[in-house]
C-alpha cells in the first residue's frame, strides 16, 4: 500500500484515531519522529552519557547519518547487558536530569538474566501503559466501572506501576491484588514441588478475594489464569466481564479455552511488549484465535527479521526482514526522548503482519506481530515460570 493511500485512509477515519494530544510524536511518521530523537540523545552538551560514547566508540556522526528507521543499522545490536551494568543516568539525557521526579523507574522480571532497567517520563508513561489501553478497551467494549483483580507483581516492574491508572482510566477503584515476585518464581524449576507451593499460594490468595468480593475484570498471566478456572464455579467463572493478559505469551489452543469454555461471557484483550519498550496490544479478536499485536508509534517500532543459527545478534540480521505471513525473530526499537533503545533482539518469535484496516482507522500505520512465542534456538538462557 503506498504512503499517499494510507494517509488519505488515516485522515478519512481521524474520528476513531487514538488521541495524544500532549505526546510529541502523536499523528507523525517514523522517519518524521526520528530526527527528534536521535538529536536528543546525540546532543554534545544535553545529550545522553551512553549514546554520546557509543557515537565516539563507533566513530560516526549521528545526528547527520541517522536520518529513517533503516539508518539505525549503523548503531548495531542494542548490547542488553549495557541496561544492567550502566547507571540508569546515562541512558537519560542530561537536559532531562534536573529533574528526576518526573521519571517513573521500571525493571524487568529477569527473564534473560538480572533485570534492565529503564525509565519513562510520566507523559509518556501515561500514553503508552494508561490511554493506549483505555482507547482500545473502548473500542473492544471491556467493560468499565467494575471491580479489578491483578494478580502479579508489583514495582519495580513497569505493570505493577500502571494496573492502578489503568482501571481508574476504566472507571473502576485500585484494583484488588496478590504481589508475587518473578525473579523468586524463576529460581525454581518448573514443576518441581517449589514452583508448585509457590503457585498454589498465590491461587490461595485470589481465591479469597475471589468469593469474597464481586470481581468482573480479572488480569494476570495464562498460567495463573489456568489455575484459577479449575477452583472458581461455574457462577464466579460466568460473572467475569473482562480478562486482560500478559507476562507470558499465551497460545491459540489456551486462548480458546479461556474464551469459550472458562470465562464464556467476558471480553478478553491479551498484551505483548514488556517493561523496556511499553505495550503492544490485541486491537482486535479473531475469529481463528490468532493474537494479532500492534505497537503504538512511531515511538515503539516492532520488526520481525530471519533467523539464524543460535538467533545471535548481529548487524547484517537488521536488514533482512521477512515478508509479510513470515515467521522470524522480533526486534523492538524504542523511540522515546527520554530512553533510546534501537535494534533490540528479542527471545521471541513471530509471524510479520501488515496493519489492518481496523489498525489503519485507529491511526497505526506500522507492522504488527502475530502469534509471538520463545524461541527454540536461542543461545540466551530464557527462565519462565508464572510471569
Amino acid at each position: 500500500m503506498s504512503r499517499n493511500i494510507l494517509q488519505k485512509m488515516l485522515n478519512l477515519n481521524k474520528v476513531d484515531q487514538f488521541q495524544s494530544p500532549n505526546s510529541k510524536w502523536f499523528g507523525l511518521s517514523t522517519d518524521e519522529w526520528l530526527p527528534s530523537v536521535v538529536s536528543r540523545h546525540f546532543d554534545s552538551d544535553h545529550g545522553s552519557q551512553y549514546w554520546l560514547d557509543k557515537e565516539k566508540e563507533l566513530g560516526i556522526d549521528a545526528r547527520k547519518e541517522i536520518k529513517t528507521l533503516d539508518d539505525l543499522k549503523i548503531l548495531g545490536p542494542m548490547c542488553e547487558d549495557d541496561l544492567r551494568r550502566y547507571p540508569i543516568e546515562h541512558f537519560i539525557p542530561k537536559i532531562f536530569l534536573d529533574k528526576k521526579s518526573d521519571f517513573i523507574l521500571g525493571e524487568t522480571a529477569g527473564t534473560t538474566g538480572r533485570p534492565k532497567v529503564t525509565a519513562y517520563r510520566r507523559e509518556e508513561f501515561r500514553a503508552i501503559f494508561v490511554d493506549w489501553f483505555a482507547f482500545i478497551a473502548e473500542k473492544r467494549d471491556f467493560p468499565t466501572g467494575g471491580n479489578w483483580l491483578w494478580i502479579g507483581p508489583s514495582g519495580p516492574h513497569i505493570i505493577g506501576k500502571a494496573v492502578g491508572p489503568v482501571a481508574n482510566g476504566m472507571g473502576s477503584m485500585d484494583p484488588f491484588s496478590i504481589d508475587f515476585d518473578p525473579r523468586w518464581a524463576k529460581k525454581m524449576q518448573p514443576e518441581s514441588i517449589g514452583s508448585k507451593r509457590y503457585l498454589e499460594h498465590v491461587l490461595e490468595q485470589a481465591m479469597d478475594i475471589i468469593e469474597t468480593q464481586g470481581i468482573d475484570v480479572l488480569y494476570t498471566t495464562p498460567p495463573v489464569l489456568a489455575g484459577l478456572a479449575l477452583r472458581m464455579s461455574d457462577q464466579k467463572r460466568r460473572a467475569i466481564k473482562g480478562v486482560h493478559y500478559g507476562g507470558i505469551s499465551i497460545g491459540t489452543e489456551s486462548l480458546k479455552c479461556f474464551k469459550e469454555e472458562n470465562f464464556p461471557n467476558a471480553v478478553h484483550i491479551s498484551g505483548y511488549g514488556n517493561t523496556l519498550f511499553g505495550l503492544c496490544l490485541e486491537i482486535e479478536a479473531s475469529s481463528t484465535y490468532d493474537l494479532d499485536y500492534f505497537p503504538l508509534g512511531p515511538r515503539m517500532i516492532v520488526q520481525v527479521v530471519e533467523m539464524a543459527d543460535g538467533n545471535v545478534p548481529g548487524s547484517e540480521r537488521l536488514s533482512k526482514i521477512v515478508n509479510y505471513g513470515e515467521e522470524g525473530q522480533v526486534v523492538f526499537h524504542r523511540l522515546d526522548e527520554s530512553f533510546f533503545i534501537p535494534n533490540m533482539f528479542e527471545r521471541d518469535k513471530a509471524v510479520r503482519i501488515p496493519p489492518t484496516s481496523t489498525a489503519i482507522d485507529y491511526g497505526i500505520t506500522q507492522d504488527g506481530v502475530r502469534n509471538p512465542t520463545l524461541l527454540e534456538n536461542n543461545n540466551t538462557m530464557v527462565k519462565t515460570g508464572l510471569y
